[in-house]
């Protein structure tokens, strides 16, 4: 492959990256469990919401520490993403023999997977603990499997610009 196609690949990838991230952050299905009786109840990053008969979500207000880390770490790993985009957009486009605008690129892409790496692996760990001590059965959710797949995307594209630079 030439390496202008290995930057459209990364491009690509950075892209989808930064699309799932969006969709784990707004989403409020980072997990689902039983509530009392016949209510089901989901979770994310910034709502809870019940179904009795119908669906009501709150705010997350009084947020432990943790979770006030996973929000930021979510958040910076989105930016870090953006600015991943943009710069393999500038090393396509605007400053093909710029390295260091690829070196940010590619960076940048794994800084962004490694910060939304710490989001995923710290909610779960609380969550896990969290309902443990309450002995309540919970399952992840599909917005919490979309940022798993926007760390592994983020990380493939960062892998592939490197893989790309290398055949320069």
């Amino acid at each position: 492959m030439d390496a202008p196609v290995m930057l459209i690949v990364a491009l690509v990838l950075t892209i989808c990256a930064l699309v799932f991230q969006i969709i784990g952050l707004a989403s409020p299905y980072w997990i689902s469990y039983k509530g009392f009786g016949s209510a089901n109840a989901y979770s994310g990053l910034w709502k809870t919401c019940t179904e009795i008969q119908k669906t009501t979500c709150t705010d997350i207000a009084d947020k432990e520490d943790w979770m006030g880390a996973v929000q930021a770490m979510s958040i910076l790993g989105f930016l870090v993403l953006v600015v991943a985009v943009v710069m393999t957009v500038l090393k396509l486009f605007v400053m093909k023999d710029n390295k260091p605008v690829l070196f940010a690129g590619i960076g940048t892409s794994f800084a962004g997977g490694i910060f939304i790496l710490i989001a995923v692996a710290v909610y779960a760990a609380k969550t896990n603990d969290r309902f443990d001590k309450l002995n309540i059965e919970f399952d992840f959710h599909f917005a919490f499997a979309f940022s798993i797949i926007a760390m592994i995307t983020a990380f493939a594209a960062g892998g592939v610009m490197i893989f790309g630079m290398m055949k320069e």
